[in-house]
């Protein structure tokens, strides 16, 4: 058993290691051009053209297995991500990226990965190797319950919106808060559920690139997370009531959505169409109360994008259902995370923050 404040606790501080290692490659213009790698055939999202990986993706993935297994080590073998743990460098050489035991290991397998560039390996492995204790831990020590861990898995996004992130060209949109693309866009998801139900019980996400510092250069992050299990409903998602009573409803997409959708919820449900980029972040723009309604009809959105934002959703009292079984059943389908449900939310996913606010989704289904 461990207690809940301890389990959120370490995925507040890893997803802030994660962040560090994301801003270092992104914002180090001589880093970031050894590390992007274009997906394979086989991995690559199908919406896009061109998809990516990146060391970041990968190094940060196999770092959340190796922290949270280090203090939960009965967690280690249920914790699955995105990325696979392989990176090819320029030469050709296949590496498995992994985290050592020490930081002079780690930085000798990077080396490798990076065709011998001792200096940004030495950089990447300390960053992994530092130990990282965030503010939020103070708001989250008077947590109660327990978690099994061996009763839970966690998926891992390393990094959420790896287009925007490689790309950084930034788009703003006529709705406050909210931007259409660019690196405020990416964010890094960790979502805690029980194997046997398949519930989403505690959710993280850390957007590394929330704000651009005024002085130095840069950016700063920003953390958000809760937590919904039987009897314990909490967060440090700030209340926006009052502030989005005195705007128009807005429904946040892909740019890609069905166009039957985008007409329906624009002429007949009276929605204004905001579409920006990444899973996560259109979530966390439902968390946040800048959006009322998150949809995808297709089913290209994965367990790692959704998990850990649906948690959070169910802490607020909202949620993520299944869009084509919840028309087929006629009732609602909440997001699964058994065995048996695969890796893509097949049937699309439909995303509202109050039971209010389903009353009228409901119009939709």
């Amino acid at each position: 058993m461990c207690s809940v404040a301890a389990v959120v606790r370490a995925l507040v501080d890893v997803s802030e290691k994660a962040a560090n290692i994301a801003r270092l490659c992104r914002e180090n213009g001589d880093i970031f051009e050894l590390l992007v790698e274009e997906k394979s055939k086989d991995e690559a999202n199908p919406r896009f053209v061109r998809d990516f990986k990146t060391l970041a993706d990968v190094l940060i993935q196999e770092m959340v297995r190796h922290d949270i297994g280090q203090v939960f080590p009965d967690m280690k073998d249920n914790i699955r991500g995105e990325e696979s743990s392989t990176f090819t460098n320029t030469l050709g050489e296949t590496i498995t990226v992994e985290v050592c035991d020490s930081l002079e290991e780690t930085a000798n397998l990077l080396e490798k990965v990076l065709n011998g560039n001792k200096l940004v390996a030495d950089l990447l492995a300390a960053e992994v190797h530092r130990d990282i204790k965030t503010d939020e831990g103070q708001c989250i020590e008077d947590l109660g319950g327990e978690i099994v861990a061996c009763d839970v898995g966690i998926w891992v996004d390393p990094i959420d919106a790896t287009a925007e992130y490689v790309q950084g060209k930034e788009r703003p949109t006529v709705v406050p808060n909210i931007v259409a693309s660019g690196l405020r866009c990416v964010t890094i998801l960790l979502g805690v559920y029980e194997i046997e139900s398949g519930r989403p019980i505690v959710g993280v996400i850390n957007q590394p690139f929330h704000m651009e510092k005024e002085s130095g250069g840069g950016y700063s992050g920003k953390i958000y997370w809760g937590v919904a299990m039987d009897g314990l409903k909490r967060s440090n998602i700030p209340p926006r009531e009052g502030e989005a009573a005195g705007r128009k409803k807005v429904a946040i997409l892909s740019s890609a959505e069905n166009k039957k959708y985008i007409y329906y919820l624009r002429d007949t449900l009276g929605y204004s169409i905001v579409f920006s980029a990444g899973a996560g972040h259109k979530i966390l723009k439902l968390i946040l109360g800048d959006a009322d309604l998150y949809l995808v009809s297709t089913g290209s959105t994965y367990k790692w994008d959704t998990c850990g934002p649906q948690a959070i959703l169910r802490a607020l009292g909202g949620g993520l259902i299944n869009l084509q079984e919840t028309i087929d059943t006629k009732s609602v389908i909440e997001l699964s995370y058994t065995k048996s449900s695969g890796k893509c939310n097949i049937g699309g996913v439909l995303g509202f923050r109050t039971h209010t606010q389903l009353m009228e989704f409901s119009k939709l289904l």
